[in-house]
C-alpha cells in the first residue's frame, strides 16, 4: 500500500468513525422562555427530512408551533413544555433519526454493534467524570503505537498512518 491510499483509507475511517461516534446531531443555536432554535447538518437541503420532522413534533402536546427550514438546517420551536421536557422530546426526534429505515439494508446486527458501541462510550466518559471517551482512547492508542513502530522500529508508513488516524479522530471532538 503506498502512501497516499494508506492516507486516503485514514481519513476515510477517521470520518466513518468520527459519524459513528458522534452525538447529538442538534445542536441549540437559541434559547428564549418558551422559544428554541435548533441547528442539525442532516436537516440542510433535505425537504422530506424536514417534513418528517415537522410532522411529529405538531402532534407533541405542548408544542405550539414549528418552523423548519431546510435552507438553512434550522428548526424554530416555540412550546408551553417545561424546558426538561423539550429536551427529551429533541433527545427522541435525534434517535428516531439515526433508527435505518424499513427498507434499509442496515441489519440487526449492525444496530446491535452500534448500541454496544455508543453504550461503551457513555459508560467511558461517565467513569473517567466526563476526561475520555471511546474515541479519544483509540486515538491515544493508535498515536502510541503510531509512535513507537515509527522511532522504535524505524517503520515506515505505518506509523504515521496510525498517527493521521488519530488526528483524524480528534479533529471531529468537540
Amino acid at each position: 500500500m503506498t502512501y497516499l491510499t494508506g492516507l486516503a483509507l485514514g481519513i476515510s475511517a477517521g470520518r466513518q468513525l468520527s459519524q459513528l461516534m458522534r452525538g447529538n446531531g442538534f445542536s441549540l443555536v437559541h434559547a428564549l422562555p418558551g422559544r428554541r432554535r435548533y441547528q442539525h447538518d442532516d436537516l440542510l437541503h433535505n425537504k422530506e427530512l424536514a417534513g418528517e420532522w415537522r410532522r411529529h413534533l405538531v402532534n407533541v402536546k405542548g408544542i405550539n408551533q414549528v418552523k423548519v427550514s431546510p435552507e438553512t438546517g434550522s428548526l424554530l420551536v416555540e412550546y408551553t413544555l417545561p424546558d426538561e421536557h423539550i429536551d427529551l422530546v429533541m433527545e427522541y426526534l435525534e434517535q428516531l433519526h439515526k433508527l435505518p429505515g424499513p427498507r434499509s439494508d442496515y441489519g440487526k446486527m449492525g444496530m446491535d454493534i452500534q448500541r454496544f458501541f455508543r453504550r461503551l462510550n457513555r459508560n467511558i466518559f461517565k467513569n473517567t467524570a466526563s476526561n475520555l471517551d471511546l474515541r479519544t482512547i483509540m486515538a491515544l492508542l493508535m498515536l502510541f503505537r503510531g509512535g513507537a513502530k515509527m522511532w522504535n522500529l524505524g517503520q515506515r508508513p505505518s506509523g504515521p498512518q496510525m498517527i493521521w488516524w488519530a488526528y483524524s479522530l480528534l479533529k471531529g471532538r468537540s
